[in-house]
């Protein structure tokens, strides 16, 4: 007995270090990890929220919007900052503790410590999902919730109450990603497979008690959705939201529905392979209603998987977020539920985890954000926020898109096939949109935004168009295809020119047009959007990128061709 206290206190000090050295890891991903195109977009949504806008009907989204609407008040109390996707991931840790801690108590409860501690470790650091456990984005309370739901249903089924909060927890699953669609059909189908299995097996069934606890398990799992559809309903808005939730993300031909794959067949493989491993194990156990609850989630999750690979048309790595907890948890209570202690090849495979990790993504090294950012800080710098920002999924995250479309993956196929048609030009016209985050930008606007938008940083454009002038004092045609409030500039500051036979100097505000110009020298200006040169931006970093266009002279037919081709009037007065 003497000896056991030290060990137990031994044990116990391995436990605390290990935990805090895998926050200590979380944290630093969460402050080195690449920003991925889905965490702007993300953000972008949870603060369109705070300014009063409706999803769906005033900006794009195509999931479902708790977790989003969860996140707006701390991101409004963060405030407007560059910084704003790390302080966010930091933010998540409690969501991964809590989601790593409902696999150890589903593990204890299930199974025993050994089983709860190795299986939540190698949770916590299976190299396929945990950069996208380490992200901000839906996931990362999704799978918690998910766990909790299957948890909780394997741990109290049937009663009642117990079958009610598994059935709030998996609405809650669904108010957060649709993609819990094939989450519940696979583990229905897990649980009808099981349940006739342990029928032809000889063992009753409790109907009564499974009858009885089924629609409070239908009300929790309506509930949440339920509340969203009629808020969205008050608010004139449920057929977008509607659109957005099903519609929208069902598209013939996307991805792996472009038919005719083999693939298709790995998913009744999977399920032939499972029933024959799911009738042994019931059959050859000597506690059959303990080994029942123990395959409920692992099965539910294999299943998950084969019909992830077989049927569904994007697949991302944090597709398998929900399920990863649960089919480790099988494996690892399959392999060491019985035994005294922890195996060496558990051992093996939680060092290769860590090894993976650090070899892929060292946290020592910074692939954050630097980049992202500095793109960031300069829109926040250069923009108030009444100005309009183009970016491709919302990278801007705290200015107002002109165009109501992001160009995710879905969007990006809808466009190329001619199903959606975004009209960017059209639309930054419209608003007089003064700066653009070149990414992911349409390939038919291209040429708009080459001549119209000036690299400054990064990927961050400014308005304005840069041209040669050949021969002092010539009357040049010079297109203005955005108005705003603009500024004529040399390397070395503002200049004095006449446009359209007026005197100017410093800002002025042009509406689109064609105008005259005759500049007092030759050589190269720009024509910049006034406020950014107000509020920082250098003229050094305006005229370090080469490429101005030479200014035809006005009223030949390269101008009218250079005046076209910005689909503008031959001829505006300045206003």
């Amino acid at each position: 007995m003497n000896q056991r206290v030290p060990r137990r206190r031994a044990q116990f000090a391995c436990a605390v270090l290990g935990v805090l050295a895998l926050l200590a890891l979380r944290l630093a991903s969460a402050w080195s990890l690449r920003v991925d195109s889905d965490e702007p977009q993300y953000l972008h949504v949870s603060w369109a929220w705070t300014q009063g806008f409706l999803p769906y009907r005033d900006f794009f989204d195509n999931h479902t919007p708790l977790f989003q609407l969860l996140m707006s008040p701390l991101l409004a109390l963060l405030g407007a900052r560059a910084d704003i996707v790390p302080c966010m991931r930091t933010a998540m840790i409690p969501f991964w503790v809590l989601g790593l801690a409902l696999t150890w108590w589903l593990g204890r409860r299930l199974w025993n410590v050994r089983v709860a501690w190795t299986a939540t470790a190698l949770t916590a650091l299976f190299p396929l999902t945990y950069v996208a456990s380490a992200q901000f984005r839906t996931g990362d309370l999704w799978w918690v919730i998910w766990v909790a739901a299957v948890g909780v249903a394997a741990v109290g089924a049937p009663r009642r109450g117990w079958l009610a909060l598994s059935g709030l927890l998996a609405g809650l699953a669904f108010a957060i990603s649709m993609k819990s669609s094939p989450l519940l059909l696979t583990q229905l189908l897990a649980l009808a497979m099981l349940a006739s299995f342990w029928r032809l097996q000889g063992h009753p069934i409790a109907w009564r008690a499974w009858l009885l606890a089924a629609p409070g398990w239908l009300l929790g799992l309506v509930l949440p959705l339920g509340a969203f559809a009629v808020f969205f309903a008050l608010h004139d808005a449920l057929p977008q939201a509607w659109y957005f939730w099903v519609t929208y993300n069902i598209v013939p031909g996307l991805g792996n529905w472009s038919g005719g794959e083999v693939h298709y067949l790995l998913f009744p493989a999977v399920w032939l392979l499972l029933a024959l491993m799911t009738w042994r194990r019931l059959r050859d156990s000597s506690d059959p209603q303990l080994t029942l609850r123990r395959l409920l989630p692992f099965t539910g999750g294999v299943l998950y998987l084969g019909a992830l690979f077989s049927f569904w048309p994007l697949l991302t790595l944090q597709d398998l977020l929900p399920v990863m907890p649960l089919i480790l948890l099988g494996i690892t209570g399959t392999r060491l539920g019985s035994r005294p202690r922890v195996t060496a090849g558990f051992v093996i495979a939680f060092v290769l985890e860590l090894a993976v990790i650090l070899a892929a993504r060292p946290p020592w090294r910074d692939h954050l954000l630097h980049q992202q950012e500095r793109d960031l800080a300069a829109v926040l710098r250069l923009t108030r926020p009444g100005d309009y920002v183009m970016d491709a999924k919302g990278e801007a995250i705290f200015r107002q898109r002109p165009v109501f479309w992001v160009f995710e993956d879905i969007a990006r196929y809808r466009i190329a096939h001619g199903l959606l048609h975004p009209q960017v030009r059209a639309h930054m016209v419209r608003t007089g949109t003064p700066l653009l985050m070149d990414y992911r930008m349409p390939r038919e606007d291209r040429g708009f935004i080459e001549h119209n938008y000036l690299p400054v940083r990064g990927n961050v454009r400014v308005l304005g168009v840069r041209f040669r002038v050949a021969t002092a004092g010539q009357a040049v045609a010079l297109p203005v295809a955005v108005g705003q409030s603009y500024v004529l500039v040399s390397a070395q500051g503002p200049v004095h020119a006449q446009l359209d036979g007026r005197e100017v100097y410093g800002p002025l505000r042009l509406a689109p047009g064609c105008y005259r110009l005759s500049m007092p020298q030759a050589g190269a200006y720009t024509l910049l959007w006034a406020p950014a040169l107000a509020r920082g931006l250098t003229l050094a970093g305006v005229f370090a990128h080469p490429g101005a266009w030479v200014a035809a002279p006005f009223g030949s037919a390269a101008a009218d061709a250079q005046c076209a081709a910005q689909h503008v009037a031959p001829v505006r007065a300045a206003g």
